[in-house]
């Protein structure tokens, strides 16, 4: 009971402070990302060694810049969350500016699709505005907070509920969401970059860290759907939000499955140096490291 009064409080709270205008709510996040810099040590340092394992050649003063700009659009992006939860479409449409709807329209209906969407710090922002021009399936995670976990299912379906749309557990895995594809041809929504263990992993490179603990499900999941891979980046431009789809990959999978994972990498790693601020670096990607104990690289932040 007091879970869900605080979910709908803070919920009530994020729907107040999403209804204002981006320019201010960009200025406040701005001054209270400047501030989360300087008193969030730890992350903050997590974010300068990812800095420095991907980036070698940069200096310090260029690591501390840019995770400092990244403190600020983390909360620009988390003050804009309300967004997902009670924004009409007229103020998503608004707000969230589609480019590249077209390269998704050549293969709508025809064959199964992978939008493949990185972590950049606004991507469920992304994602929900997309979903005002096709329906969707997409994978959650189960908070602490079984209400909280409702209520985000809930905000992610509410414009797709109705036209075949589904949100899975990680807990079901992927086989149910293979059939589905291949049925419906609704497209998958798929967070590519994070480090689960070496389990359905390999390791290669991404950016100068040469042994990057990264999923091989993406190869194999488009040859069981022959699916086309349509790249989905969620960017901050100003006061609004853009999301990019880029052109479906051709030729893909190849059959090796390390070079198809290296691809994969390397075509992030171009969709991030797009707004370099904007990915999310705290967020611990190199725990798994060959002959280390897991977490072991970031035990002194």
């Amino acid at each position: 009971m007091i879970n869900k009064l605080l979910t709908n409080l803070g919920l009530t709270i994020l729907r107040l402070i999403s209804s204002l205008p981006i320019s201010f709510l960009n200025a406040l996040g701005g001054g209270l990302g400047l501030l989360g810099y300087y008193l969030l040590k730890k992350r903050r340092n997590v974010g300068l060694l990812n800095l420095s394992l991907c980036f070698p050649e940069m200096g310090e003063a260029e690591k501390n810049h840019l995770i400092k700009e990244h403190f600020k659009e983390l909360i620009r992006s988390g003050l804009c969350y309300g967004l997902i939860f009670y924004a009409s479409p007229d103020k998503l449409r608004k707000v969230v500016e589609i480019r590249g709807l077209e390269n998704y329209n050549k293969v709508r209906g025809q064959i199964p699709v992978v939008l493949l969407a990185p972590h950049f710090l606004a991507l469920d922002i992304g994602a929900n505005r997309l979903t005002l021009e096709t329906p969707g399936y997409s994978v959650y995670a189960e908070q602490r907070n079984a209400y909280l976990t409702e209520r985000i299912k809930q905000a992610r379906l509410r414009f797709i509920k109705d036209q075949g749309g589904e949100i899975f557990s990680r807990r079901e895995g992927l086989r149910l969401i293979v059939r589905k594809m291949k049925q419906t041809l609704i497209p998958f929504y798929y967070l590519p970059d994070q480090d689960m263990d070496e389990r359905d992993s390999v390791y290669v490179p991404f950016f100068a860290h040469p042994v990057c603990a990264t999923l091989e499900t993406l190869p194999k999941l488009v040859k069981l759907t022959n699916a086309a891979v349509i790249p989905m980046a969620t960017y901050r431009e100003g006061k609004k939000y853009v999301v990019e789809l880029s052109p479906a990959w051709e030729n893909y999978p190849s059959g090796d499955i390390p070079a198809d994972v290296t691809y994969m990498n390397r075509y992030i790693e171009r969709m991030i140096m797009k707004h370099p601020s904007q990915y999310l670096w705290l967020h611990k990607r190199f725990k798994t490291q060959p002959n280390l104990p897991r977490g072991k690289l970031y035990e002194n932040c």
